[in-house]
């Protein structure tokens, strides 16, 4: 007996349009969560979070991913006004196309892009929630290890932004414990810290090799404060500006003179060769170093503060003060075509979140980032009215627009 397969051709093929038609819909520019905006400088299209749950939206800190592999969930930070509530985090659901607060406080977070799980500390321990579940609720992996908590008074910090290590089993972490910055892992399972070595001055920025474990980058912070209220500033070691850190266990660490002597706002690249950083003086602009040969060159010869690049190298993203930086100044996002040398702007000007002499304390910078496989480009936007917003951008307009 013969059967006929027109009629499960034509059932398989409705599911494929449907689940096709289901999957485009849920996208930031279709979705009914966002506004379209067009900056008018360069008719660049972006997608501007217009369901609001709290006075500001904005993306999370340039090295952390704001956006799962998928494209289904963004996860942003709110507060409310300057003065308002502390921060806390929200995630936008493009599948369900709703936007929830989380009620997380803690560290910057750590989102696995593939698994959809957060990461983060809180001062009693570390947590994750993953957001696939349908009652997304958070759960404590280990507490504050003992042998941290052994090195001093108090543990003031644990990490300046959650890292993970590959198989996503141990954390690294950037601790200051009073007056001492100590560096090291922590298992997730067993809850014990390996010491991989510590500083005297501010080391913080900590982040792990995304394909090694056993290596991390620091960052020699600008300025910090001791417990008796001493500020200190950054000096060069032997005439060498010594932001960058590379860090390994059992104190092997070592510091990477920058091009120009001067390096700000470091990140790995994705495939774990090497880092990216930003530069200023003659040779400005965002500066890779390739961990194999100790070669350094501009990548991007742009004015950056923070930059990320795409998985291949070929593109940028970055943000840049509109004249004098100070915390809630007025700010620029570009994107840069290193194949064809070509650069626009997301947003030309952004105007300023406060004023010179009532300095911001929410870190109203853009941050951008590629996002869903360098699909999007991601970061905050200043309204004008005291408010901040999370915005999208599509990236192949941004490359037919720089072909």
């Amino acid at each position: 007996m013969k059967t006929c397969l027109l009629p499960l051709l034509f059932l398989s093929l409705a599911c494929h349009a449907e689940t096709a038609s289901s999957a485009e819909a849920h996208t930031p520019e279709a979705s009914k969560l966002f506004r379209k905006y067009v900056e008018p400088a360069s008719g660049v299209a972006s997608f501007i979070l217009e369901t609001r749950i709290a006075a500001n939206q904005q993306s999370l800190y340039f090295t952390q991913k704001s956006m799962t592999e998928d494209g289904r969930f963004i996860v942003f930070h709110v507060s409310g006004g300057e003065r308002g509530n502390e921060k806390s985090l929200a995630v936008a659901d493009l599948l369900k196309d709703e936007v929830r607060p989380l009620e997380i406080r803690g560290t910057i977070p750590f989102l696995d892009t593939d698994s959809a799980i957060l990461y983060w500390f809180e001062p009693d321990g570390l947590f994750k929630l993953s957001l696939r579940d349908p009652a997304p609720a958070k759960e404590k992996l280990c507490d504050i290890p003992p042998q941290l908590k052994a090195e001093g008074a108090a543990v003031l910090s644990y990490a300046t932004h959650v890292t993970l290590t590959p198989d996503r089993k141990q954390v690294f972490m950037d601790a200051r414990v009073d007056d001492r910055f100590i560096q090291g892992m922590l298992d997730i399972q067993t809850g014990q810290f390996e010491k991989w070595g510590e500083e005297s001055v501010c080391v913080n920025h900590g982040q792990v090799n995304p394909v090694n474990g056993r290596l991390a980058l620091c960052a020699h912070e600008t300025k910090w404060v001791t417990a008796d209220k001493v500020e200190h500033r950054i000096q060069n070691v032997n005439g060498v500006y010594p932001r960058l850190l590379l860090v390994e266990p059992d104190g092997k660490r070592r510091i990477v003179p920058p091009m120009n002597n001067y390096a700000t706002h470091e990140y790995w690249a994705d495939d774990g060769q090497g880092f990216y950083y930003c530069s200023s003086g003659k040779e400005h602009g965002v500066i890779y170093y390739d961990l194999a040969t100790g070669q350094q060159r501009r990548a991007a010869p742009v004015h950056a503060a923070h930059a990320t690049m795409t998985r291949d190298r070929r593109t940028f993203t970055y943000d840049y003060s509109v004249g004098p930086w100070y915390r809630g100044c007025a700010w620029q996002v570009g994107f840069y075509n290193a194949e064809t040398k070509k650069e626009l702007f997301l947003y030309a000007e952004r105007p300023a979140f406060t004023t010179k002499d009532k300095p911001s304390k929410l870190h109203p910078d853009p941050h951008p980032q590629f996002v869903c496989g360098d699909k999007y480009i991601i970061c905050t936007i200043n309204r004008g009215d005291g408010r901040m917003d999370l915005s999208v951008t599509p990236v192949a307009p941004l490359l037919e627009k720089t072909r």
